[in-house]
C-alpha cells in the first residue's frame, strides 16, 4: 500500500503556478506516495498538455466531465486516495522538498493525531515573506475553531482510516469554509495538531477566493457558527448572533456604537460560562481565546468609534488585559 496520498484539484491555473507546485510535490524527499490531480476545468486543454508533460508514474491524471466546484472536486479525490495518509496541496503553492517526510515521520510516531497542519509562509504579488505558526496543540487549535481556522488547509496530513471509519468528507455547501469544518470533524474524533516549522510556501495573488469572494466567505462563516451552535445545543438570540457573526469574529467591521461592544463582550462571557459547563472544549483554552476576541473588539471600538470602554471592561468577567486597554482609552482622550 501507497504511504501517502497527495491530492490536488486544478482549476484554471495559471501555468507558471502549476508547474512550480507539480515540481515541489514530484521533488520531496519522501518518495512513497502517489499524486492525484483532478482536472476541474476540463475544457483548458492546456492544463491537460503541461501535466501529461511529467513523465512519472506518480501522478495519476483524472478530470470532471464538466465543472464541478471545491468540495465536490476534494471529495472525488478522497474516495480515489489509497495512501494511509492524504496530504493536501494547492495548485498554485509549493511545498518545502522535506514536508511530506516531516509529517510522515509525526503521524506514524504519534498515531493519535488524526490532522497535522504545518506553518506556512506567504508569498507572491502582495504578503511576501509573512511565516505564519498557527496554534501548535489540541485544546488551543479547538479553542480556535468557532473564530478561525487554525490549521492551514493545504498544510494539512490526514489519516485515512479516521475518515473512512466514521464517514468525514467536506461540506459541499461550503467553498471556502470546508478547511474549518474539517478540522472541526477531526476533532471529534482524534487530536489534532500543527507542526511549527514552515514547510509550505502559500502563494498570494489577485485571483484568490479569499480575495474575489468575500461576501461569500462572510456568509459562510455565518453558516458555519449556526452549525457550531446547533451542534453543541447553544442559543444565542438573533441579536447576540447578528453581532457574533458581523462583529465579533470580523475584525474589519467598524465598531462605533457601544451596544454593539456591550453585546459582543456578554456573548462571549455566556460562551465561556456554558463552555465550562457543558466541557466541549478545554475550559481555559477556550476562555482565553474570547477574552482574546473580546480585547480585539475593544480596540476596534476605540480606535475607530472613539468609544469610552471603561465600564465595559471594568465588568467584564473575561480574563482581559485591563491595564492595557484603559492605558489605550486614555490615549484616545488624549489625542482628542
Amino acid at each position: 500500500m501507497v504511504m501517502i496520498s497527495v491530492i490536488m484539484p486544478v482549476y484554471e491555473s495559471k501555468t507558471a503556478y502549476l508547474r512550480e507546485a507539480i515540481e515541489s510535490v514530484l521533488n520531496q524527499t519522501y518518495q512513497d506516495f502517489e499524486f492525484l490531480i483532478l482536472n476541474d476545468s476540463p475544457t483548458n486543454k492546456k492544463l491537460r498538455g503541461i501535466i501529461a508533460g511529467y513523465d512519472d508514474e506518480r501522478i495519476k491524471y483524472s478530470e470532471n466531465q464538466t465543472n464541478m466546484g471545491i468540495p465536490q472536486s476534494y471529495n472525488k479525490l478522497l474516495d480515489m486516495a489509497a495512501g494511509k495518509y492524504i496530504a493536501i496541496m494547492n495548485h498554485d503553492d509549493m511545498m518545502k522538498p522535506e514536508r511530506l517526510q516531516r509529517q510522515y515521520e509525526y503521524m506514524e510516531a504519534h498515531p493519535e493525531i488524526g490532522m497535522l497542519g504545518t506553518g506556512y509562509k506567504k508569498f507572491g504579488e502582495i504578503n511576501r515573506f509573512k511565516a505564519i505558526r498557527n496554534p501548535r496543540y489540541h485544546n488551543e487549535i479547538c479553542a480556535y475553531l468557532l473564530f478561525k481556522s487554525s490549521v492551514h488547509h493545504p498544510t494539512m496530513m490526514l489519516r485515512r482510516a479516521i475518515m473512512t471509519e466514521h464517514k468525514i468528507r467536506y461540506n459541499e455547501n461550503f467553498i471556502s469554509l470546508n478547511d474549518r469544518q474539517l478540522c472541526y470533524e477531526f476533532s471529534k474524533y482524534s487530536m489534532l495538531e500543527n507542526i511549527p516549522d514552515v514547510l509550505y510556501k502559500y502563494r498570494f495573488h489577485s485571483q484568490m477566493t479569499s480575495k474575489k469572494q468575500k461576501q461569500m466567505i462572510r456568509r459562510e462563516r455565518a453558516m458555519f457558527h449556526k452549525l457550531w451552535f446547533a451542534y453543541n445545543n447553544i442559543e444565542l438570540t438573533p441579536e447576540e448572533v447578528d453581532v457574533f457573526d458581523n462583529y465579533t469574529t470580523y475584525g474589519r467591521q467598524k465598531i462605533q456604537d457601544a451596544k454593539i461592544l456591550t453585546i459582543a463582550c456578554h456573548t462571549l462571557e455566556n460562551l465561556a460560562v456554558l463552555n465550562e459547563k457543558k466541557q466541549l472544549i478545554e475550559p481555559k483554552s477556550f476562555t482565553k481565546v474570547c477574552a482574546q476576541y473580546f480585547t480585539k473588539r475593544c480596540l476596534n471600538a476605540l480606535y475607530y468609534g472613539h468609544l469610552n470602554i471603561s465600564e465595559i471592561v471594568s465588568k467584564t468577567s473575561l480574563p482581559v488585559d485591563k491595564a492595557i486597554l484603559r492605558m489605550c482609552n486614555i490615549l484616545l482622550g488624549w489625542r482628542k
